[in-house]
């Protein structure tokens, strides 16, 4: 592979939809619709899975006007850096995008005669003159969706950036990460994510779904404490390790039962913000429907490890408005870098 090949670049990382009536591709900026009894991507005209309970995905549009898409970059880059926190030049993957606006800017300025200055190399140079112009597009209409989406709009791409290869390393390719002598599987991304969250959301409770070895519990209640927070974290296993940790307790039960383990009357003494990180894949529907009886506005819950499309969808259906993809935590190191694709979800009201 030559060095300019290695250059292809993507933002999105957005998997193939093939319509299961009639086979076709489903093109990225097209409409679509998915079956939440069938688990079938269709056409929108396509009649297959008729009578089902269907949802709409809208594709992914791209900003197309280009005094737009250059104004929205701007802005989007000057966000990215904060309020003079750190110089643009300091992260590798803005200081590249500030160049990249530069060479398309320059590239359409009809009144400039001078070539953009760059100290990048001459091969990099010249992929970012002949692609730069298409990234920077997909980059400025990804984020253009705002912080906070809608989950139907997020699936009309679903994907992430990462191929799977890189994923499944990304839990340790020598072994999983280790806290207080104890296996954490997380991606390195997730590990990173967790710290970033407790530090801006600083929740008061933390509620976690699948014990496993402890070691994330243990995490969390580190990162409370290190943070200020009194620590509280609620794990909660079928089958529960034997765990004593400052500012974690252990409840044993079965995701299927949720009500009995876990009563909602006893959730609400809890002090928010909340933190809900579901991972046991068990009962996810009926887990969700539980815990949205006692979460307020600036509650968070993930949905890890696990593709919950079809039980989530129809929790948002009846739910209108009521909770959104945080699209900076889901693309924080890339689109949809996280164990939990659109799944990191804030109640707004």
């Amino acid at each position: 592979m030559s060095r300019k090949e290695s250059l292809s670049l993507e933002v999105l990382g957005a998997v193939a939809v093939f319509c299961d009536g009639c086979r076709r591709e489903i093109a990225l900026e097209e409409d679509r619709i998915f079956c939440l009894q069938c688990g079938h991507d269709i056409c929108r005209d396509c009649d297959a899975c008729s009578g089902h309970e269907k949802v709409s995905y809208p594709g992914f549009r791209e900003e197309s006007d280009l005094t737009r898409l250059l104004a929205k970059a701007s802005d989007f880059l000057d966000e990215s850096c904060g309020t003079n926190l750190f110089p643009t030049d300091s992260n590798i993957y803005l200081a590249n995008l500030r160049l990249l606006f530069k060479l398309v800017t320059a590239k359409h300025d009809q009144s400039s005669t001078q070539p953009a200055k760059s100290k990048v190399p001459a091969h990099i140079n010249e992929w970012f003159l002949e692609h730069g112009e298409p990234f920077l597009r997909r980059w400025v209409s990804l984020r253009g969706q705002g912080r906070f989406v809608d989950y139907f709009e997020r699936r009309a791409f679903a994907g992430r950036l990462p191929s799977s290869a890189t994923f499944y390393q990304s839990q340790g390719a020598y072994g999983p990460i280790v806290w207080h002598g104890k296996p954490m599987i997380r991606t390195v991304w997730d590990f990173a994510l967790s710290a970033i969250m407790l530090q801006e959301l600083r929740p008061k409770t933390i509620i976690e779904l699948g014990t496993a070895s402890g070691a994330s519990a243990m995490w969390y209640a580190d990162l409370q404490q290190l943070h200020g927070l009194e620590p509280r974290v609620i794990t909660f296993d079928i089958d529960p390790p034997s765990l004593s940790y400052h500012g974690v307790t252990i409840v044993k039960g079965d995701s299927n039962e949720i009500a009995d383990a876990l009563p909602v009357e006893e959730l609400r003494a809890h002090p928010h913000p909340w933190l809900v990180v579901e991972d046991a894949h068990v009962n996810i529907g009926g887990v969700l429907a539980h815990f949205d009886l006692a979460m307020l506005k600036g509650d968070y819950f993930i949905i890890e490890d696990i593709d919950s499309e079809r039980e989530l969808g129809r929790f948002l259906l009846d739910r209108p408005n009521r909770y959104k993809v945080d699209a900076r935590y889901t693309d924080f190191f890339g689109h949809n870098a996280t164990c939990a694709p659109d799944q990191i979800l804030r109640r707004m009201a």
